[in-house]
């Protein structure tokens, strides 16, 4: 064996370690908050666990009914799993020991639930534990597989911006899109959650396999997108338009002759049959099932006055953005505003520069996703106000918006970040924002475990360790995945940020990239040219 295949060898085995790493950690980051959080403890879980559990029993397409809300429908499902769950719940001065915890008991009882209607794919993959062991071993292994499956598309955009952005500082971009509020949203039992991860891959993989600058075409690459894409227009009704978005911004300036070019690669074609025959039967469940129809809202807002509805609307971007970071629990559970001042700050920190020193196209590709992921929104929103009221979540724009951060990333290292400065910020992320998460962990806990007092003072007794309600393996366990998935993300990323890519740039690169700009001399992007 030569040497360049030795190193060669060394490096793909660092890869694939790192792959794992990364993995373990972002799976424990994730149980974390899946071992702490009570049943239903966050938005909608029970009717996701009882549609987890229908499934799991075989219903898979039940008939479309205003079984809940004015929507949903019936399934039938373990007596323990159908038990009320919700008496703290937009409460957060009570803890969660007021609720009945899951039962055991097997006996199937017919139970309405809000999320009958959805795609039954998620389900099945974590359903399967709630109908051989109700109450909370299945619960909590349902909730484990899911982050199982989330864990896993992290680790994969992970590795992608260790072996394709050129400094690895793409990998900074994912740490600020892996916020509180999508950790904990993975560790439900809910398809959000895994809709979140695959569009953070789908990012991850999508801007060095179309916007890169140079010619390499990598079937990795190509694999990650088809599989990450597959999920997003899968799992939730909003999904395909997620990725109709994504893929404008993916694939500009959309010139014929470059779709021509990528569509000459025989893998591309294939890849392409496959996801659309997978979109077209995402859209096919949610027209048949009706899977999009909004329940009804008991309070929407009424106004006849179109300004009015917009001064609203724009008014309640303020708590979105909060949102996106974590706005905890149900909804119910703001941390303090020094966490949103930090991580906000954090992400403007990446836009605003790469804003300034994007190319024209790439400004274009930032523009449509901001588009899709908060015009659009917003325009539904002022038009519906008065039908459905005021739906929008932070949690549902965070598989779109999350690739703004993650091209920023990419657009601001490739304008000429020496690596240096990738460094510098890179460990930056690693000391501010990853403590961040373990912080929200052990406030939501103490939330959930004996409340918050509502005084204008910040409580004093934050002990995550106690309460009137406990995790059911104990406070302590949570606390331990939490640190550990911590410190094994923090450790790769300290580690890693700010050195060449593996598949980006030879020895003599990185002694240029070390004080240097990037060599420009590049042959242009697959597809932007």
């Amino acid at each position: 064996m030569t040497g360049e295949q030795g190193n060669g060898g060394r490096t793909v085995r660092r890869v694939r370690v790192a792959g794992l790493l990364a993995f373990l950690g972002f799976f424990l980051m994730i149980a974390a908050w899946s071992l702490a959080a009570p049943f239903n403890g966050t938005p909608d879980e029970q009717s996701h666990i009882v549609r987890a559990a229908g499934v799991a029993y075989g219903q898979v397409a039940p008939a479309p009914v205003a079984a809940a809300a004015g929507t949903g429908a019936f399934q039938r499902v373990p007596r323990g799993l159908a038990g009320n769950a919700a008496c703290w719940q937009f409460n957060p001065g009570t803890p969660a020991s007021c609720a009945a915890s899951p039962g055991s008991d097997r006996t199937l009882v017919t139970t309405a639930t809000t999320a009958g209607r959805y795609n039954p794919v998620y389900y099945a993959m974590v359903g399967w534990p709630l109908r051989l062991w109700p109450g909370w071993p299945g619960v909590l292994l349902a909730r484990l597989i899911g982050a199982a499956a989330s864990a896993a598309l992290l680790a994969a955009a992970f590795v992608s911006a260790m072996r394709w952005s050129r400094l690895r500082f793409m990998a900074v971009g994912l740490v600020a899109v892996v916020t509180p509020m999508t950790l904990q949203t993975t560790s439900a039992v809910n398809p959000n959650g895994l809709e979140i991860a695959a569009g953070i891959c789908l990012f991850a993989a999508g801007i060095p396999l179309l916007v890169r600058h140079d010619d390499r075409f990598d079937r990795r690459l190509l694999w990650l997108v088809v599989i990450s894409a597959a999920v997003l227009a899968t799992l939730r009704a909003t999904g395909p338009l997620w990725l109709a978005f994504a893929a404008v911004a993916l694939l500009l300036p959309l010139r014929p002759s470059a779709l021509r070019r990528l569509l000459k690669i025989q893998a591309v074609r294939r890849s392409a049959a496959v996801l659309v025959l997978v979109v077209l039967l995402g859209l096919g469940w949610t027209v048949v099932q009706k899977a999009s129809v909004l329940g009804v809202v008991p309070q929407p807002f009424s106004t006849s006055s179109r300004t009015m509805a917009v001064w609203k609307v724009l008014g309640d971007w303020r708590e979105l953005t909060d949102e996106l970071v974590g706005v905890m629990s149900w909804l119910d559970t703001e941390l303090p505003g020094y966490v949103y001042v930090i991580w906000e700050s954090a992400v403007a920190s990446l836009i605003i520069p790469a804003i300034a020193l994007a190319r024209r196209v790439d400004r274009w590709r930032m523009f449509v996703i901001f588009f899709g992921g908060v015009i659009t929104p917003t325009l539904l929103q002022i038009w519906y106000i008065n039908k459905y009221g005021t739906v929008t979540q932070g949690r549902y724009l965070l598989p779109l918006l999350s690739g703004l951060v993650l091209l920023a990333a990419f657009v601001l290292e490739e304008s000429g970040m020496p690596a240096r400065m990738v460094r510098f910020v890179g460990r930056l992320a690693v000391i501010v924002l990853l403590p961040l998460n373990l912080f929200a962990l052990g406030y939501t806990m103490v939330r959930w475990q004996h409340g918050l007092r509502q005084t204008p003072l910040p409580r004093l007794d934050l002990n995550p360790l106690a309460g009137p309600w406990n995790p059911p393996l104990g406070s302590v366990v949570p606390l331990l995945a939490g640190l550990t998935g911590v410190c094994l993300v923090g450790a790769l990323l300290w580690t890693t940020v700010g050195r060449p890519a593996t598949e980006r740039v030879s020895a003599a690169d990185a002694d240029r990239a070390e004080n240097r700009l990037p060599d420009s001399e590049t042959t242009g992007a697959l597809v932007s040219g």
